[in-house]
């Protein structure tokens, strides 16, 4: 379960950095807190479907594409 949070996580900030979005920024940009992106993105935080579905909202992907080859 680790691996795939942190494969999840890793392809979040691609897509974000892909973007030019900081944390803070995308953070506040999809009504969540920084420290819990950032808990996300390091494969630290088990994320619920609804957070997950806000992070490919605001980075104008699918739930597929952003889960696409993990």
């Amino acid at each position: 379960m680790a691996n795939l949070m942190q494969e999840i996580g890793a392809r979040i900030k691609m897509l974000r950095e892909n973007s030019n979005l900081s944390q803070r920024r995308f953070a506040m940009m999809i009504g969540m807190n920084r420290t819990y992106l950032s808990g996300v993105e390091n494969g630290l935080r088990n994320i619920s479907i609804t957070n997950l579905q806000k992070i490919a909202n605001g980075l104008g992907v699918s739930l597929e594409d952003l889960f696409r080859g993990l």
